[in-house]
């Protein structure tokens, strides 16, 4: 069978591909800058530099890897109804948050159904949006990067679903007012908020969710705990929302070492915070510096990144001259950000490097 037949057996939007930008591997990395591996600081995922506790690798020892994981994740709902302060019911766990997205359009949106977004923000609301066959109407923030609610009220048609904001915005760093939501929450579609950065900014939303059966609050265990290899997420929703979602979920979608490190992060979760205080520490530090280098300035954040504006040079060309020494950060193909980069916050020695690099450059 020749290509273009097999292609016509494809649903036709996904014939071309969209591919998602993903990272590099840090091997890729090192090639690239022409440098040994253990001289790369990869601060372009929002990852948590510190790496998983001990106390959380040791949990991922002698699991019983030959049993399915528990369909129902009685446990890790359990552990999170403690830290939230929700009941059980309002909760599920996904294999990170993109697989509740993922979910949330297969629950909500058909074929030519609209999904509003807020650009710039997380890719992977349009990546999802695209493979459902919906239409995809990012509605632009404004000067500040603030969310325009007049605007997105303008796009609420029969046709429009669900509304996604990040808060912290990626790759911005802004919070999601609550009079904002409350306001979009009156448009009567599924007001979706992303709080995966929650732990580094303290705000939320999430009491807002017994009154609204339209809100769902997206939470993640990949920045601040440090465990974004084994992919787990949730969300804190209505009983009816969550229940239809596990009626459509994969049965095992969380894996067993997902589930004991997430088990684990919950009883050493005190310890996690402390490293998320230093990385709010080191967030404040680059911020002095960038306040005082003439050209520089930044979006203020309450997440683990800022996005920084260069003046006098290309995001392009900045991004590639940090390379060259090794240090890997995000640029985006946005208009709007031709002149920004997201550096994502590292430890005391990888802060004072990029500075010191920076400072160079700049």
């Amino acid at each position: 069978m020749s290509q273009l037949q097999i292609q016509r057996l494809m649903r036709p939007h996904l014939v071309t591909p969209e591919a998602y930008a993903t990272a590099v591997s840090p091997d890729e990395m090192a090639a690239k800058a022409g440098v040994s591996p253990d001289m790369i600081i990869r601060l372009n995922q929002n990852e948590n530099p510190f790496g998983a506790a001990p106390e959380i690798a040791a949990a991922l020892i002698d699991l019983p890897l030959h049993l399915y994981p528990d369909p129902n994740q009685s446990k890790i709902r359990e552990a999170l109804a403690e830290y939230t302060g929700h009941p059980a019911e309002q909760i599920l766990a996904g294999a990170g948050s993109d697989e509740l997205i993922d979910l949330l359009m297969r629950l909500f949106v058909a074929p030519g159904d609209r999904v509003l977004d807020c650009k710039p923000t997380f890719g992977m609301y349009h990546f999802c949006a695209r493979i459902a066959d919906a239409e995809v109407v990012s509605v632009p923030r404004d000067d500040a990067f603030e969310v325009d609610v007049e605007a997105i009220a303008r796009e609420d048609d029969e046709r429009t679903k669900i509304v996604f904001l990040a808060s912290p915005n990626n790759p911005t760093g802004n919070i999601l007012p609550e009079e904002q939501a409350l306001r979009l929450l009156k448009l009567g579609l599924v007001i979706v908020v992303d709080e995966t950065y929650f732990e580094f900014s303290g705000q939320t939303v999430d009491h807002l969710v017994p009154e609204h059966e339209n809100l769902v609050v997206l939470r993640s265990f990949s920045k601040w705990a440090g465990i974004a290899g084994l992919r787990v997420g949730y969300m804190i929703a209505s009983p009816e929302i969550v229940n239809r979602l596990v009626d459509i979920k994969n049965p095992y979608n969380v894996n067993v070492a997902a589930e004991a490190a997430l088990l684990a992060t919950m009883r050493h979760r005190d310890k996690l915070l402390q490293r998320v205080e230093v990385l709010l520490e080191q967030r404040r530090r680059m911020e002095k510096a960038f306040d005082s280098m003439d050209g520089v300035s930044y979006v203020p954040s309450h997440a683990n990144f800022l996005l920084t504006r260069f003046d006098d040079h290309l995001a392009t060309d900045m991004y590639e001259a940090l390379v060259r020494k090794g240090v890997f950060v995000r640029p985006f193909s946005d208009p709007r950000l031709s002149h920004h980069l997201r550096i994502s916050v590292g430890t005391p020695d990888q802060t004072s490097r990029v500075l010191d690099v920076l400072s160079e450059l700049v």
